[in-house]
């Protein structure tokens, strides 16, 4: 196949003068973005930086993003990107498991990543972005203008390791997926060429490039065929249309979440022509947002799917096929899916079961974890960990994840049905189905509920709702009220959190009831 590195070295060589980011009022075009690396990559090695090291990036959607990846690259060192929504505690782990040698990130931060630095016995310095840089650090910039672009060639193989990226929700503490260069570099190529991406292609950064789908389909794929990155960083749907609109975009991937936002504003009478098509990536979005968002912009929303295990883009609607209601596409040029029961037979279209996918995308493994890696490869194969079925002509509809499934009484519920009806009611802005632990029925349905604004519901009003629709058995038994739901970085509600904390308070029911009988 090939390595991230060729993208980069290939569009600047090809079209030096060409803008391969835009930043505000700034460009920066591709001949000055693979200077910048090789500087950056200079410096490093300076700092003792080495091939295999692992480095850290903790930085928004700017520039020196996309410089201190390709950078990093550049010296043949692994990619480390971490959540800059992140707390200490939460970088220190990262920092450890992977054992990075360095971390980039802003001045912003420097209050979580500086103790969690300290901490991490691996990590030796710390080069910050911006103003007032902290005494005992160094600044990027800097080290960037005062290095002499790297000159001397490092041998790299398309099987090297180029990437971690941490996943959660598998297991009780964040995976690094370890990502080599072929893998990224046969996504990016492949979304590249499945979506018709060009150097006319002005592409939108909503995503956080810190996370798999921005690495992959944003910063990678764009670059591999010269395309313009306009680069937001920090969400605004304001902003956003306002990108669009000076930059002429042409291609967006959001989530659910912005989809919805966007149709709320007011953008005139012929809003975001030059928009031709959008991805929706972590997330059911509503047939009904689909056909709106679509009439207010005259675009084509693709449904996709993907994790971080796999690229981490696994199937998506094809420009030149059908779509299907319901479905997230058909695989990626060079994917394959089947659907396997509990015992890994495969099953027939139309029945339910876990996907299994491979590809050349494939991760090789968990960093520095054979148990778990063990646990989701199999010759070549992923366990996805997601439930759901192909249907005669492959395409692939998702129901649910494994862990999330509740069985009560012997009988399977998936949360996805009853937040469907939730998501009904006209006061209800978003819902949450988890199972808890029930001493009769071995598990029962809870439902978080957020209420929208300036609206009231009792808990008895909602479960009359459901029981219109819904069995009994289905009908959410508990119901709690919330704020806000915890979300990952893409939108994707974090169930595993709200299972955690209801588990342990209705394990204590449970407890309860027991001692009692006795």
């Amino acid at each position: 196949m090939g390595t991230l590195l060729e993208l980069l070295n290939h569009s600047a060589a090809r079209s030096p003068k060409h803008t391969a980011l835009v930043f505000g009022d700034n460009k920066i075009d591709y001949g000055l973005l693979f200077e910048a690396s090789k500087r950056l990559a200079k410096g490093l090695k300076d700092l003792g930086i080495q091939k295999g090291d692992r480095v850290a990036i903790m930085l928004p959607n700017v520039p020196h993003f996309c410089i201190s990846y390709y950078g990093i690259l550049q010296l043949c060192a692994t990619v480390v990107p971490i959540n800059i929504m992140y707390n200490k505690d939460e970088i220190l782990y990262e920092l450890k498991d992977s054992g990075a040698s360095l971390l980039i990130t802003w001045t912003g931060f420097q209050n979580q990543a500086i103790p969690a630095a300290e901490a991490s016995p691996a990590c030796k310095n710390i080069l910050f972005l911006g103003d007032n840089i902290p005494k005992g650090t160094l600044a990027l910039t800097q080290i960037i203008s005062e290095s002499s672009p790297l000159n001397e060639s490092i041998t790299l193989k398309d099987t090297d390791l180029a990437l971690i990226n941490y996943t959660s929700g598998v297991a009780d503490a964040p995976l690094g997926a370890s990502l080599s260069h072929n893998s990224l570099y046969s996504n990016a190529v492949t979304c590249s060429e499945m979506f018709h991406f060009t150097a006319e292609d002005n592409i939108i950064a909503v995503l956080p490039l810190f996370h798999p789908l921005g690495q992959t389909l944003v910063l990678n794929a764009s670059i591999s065929t010269s395309s313009t990155i306009i680069l937001m960083p920090r969400y605004s749907p304001e902003e956003i249309i306002k990108a669009i609109e000076k930059n002429n975009v042409t291609f967006m991937a959001a989530v659910p979440g912005i989809f919805k936002n966007l149709i709320e504003k007011d953008t005139g009478e012929n809003p975001l022509p030059s928009l031709k098509y959008c991805m929706n990536y972590g997330g059911k979005l509503s047939n009904e947002i689909i056909e709106e968002f679509e009439a207010k912009y005259n675009t084509f929303i693709l449904q996709a799917y993907g994790l971080t295990e796999a690229g981490p883009l696994v199937t998506s609607t094809r420009l030149d096929r059908e779509r299907k209601t319901g479905s997230v596409g058909l695989p990626l040029f060079g994917v394959e899916i089947q659907i396997r029961d509990d015992l890994g037979n495969q099953l027939r279209p139309f029945h339910s079961g876990e996907i299994w996918t491979r590809s050349p995308n494939i991760m090789m493994n968990y960093y520095n974890n054979t148990e778990e890696t063990n646990k989701r490869l199999k010759d070549g194969w992923l366990f996805t960990g997601d439930i759901g079925y192909l249907d005669d002509s492959h395409h692939l509809y998702i129901q649910e994840r494994k862990e999330n499934i509740i069985v009560k009484g012997g009988f399977q519920i998936f949360p996805h049905e009853v937040e469907k009806v939730l998501m009904e009611h006209s006061d209800i802005e978003e819902a949450a189905v988890v199972g808890v632990p029930d001493h009769v029925q071995g598990a029962e349905v809870k439902a978080f509920i957020v209420i929208k604004e300036s609206k009231q519901l009792s808990s008895e009003e909602i479960i009359k709702f459901c029981r219109i629709t819904l069995p009994v058995y289905k009908t959410p038994k508990y119901i709690e009220f919330c704020s806000s739901l915890p979300k990952s970085p893409t939108g994707r509600i974090l169930k595993r959190y709200l299972k955690k904390n209801s588990e342990k308070h209705h394990a204590v029911i449970i407890e309860k009831n027991n001692v009692e009988k006795t």
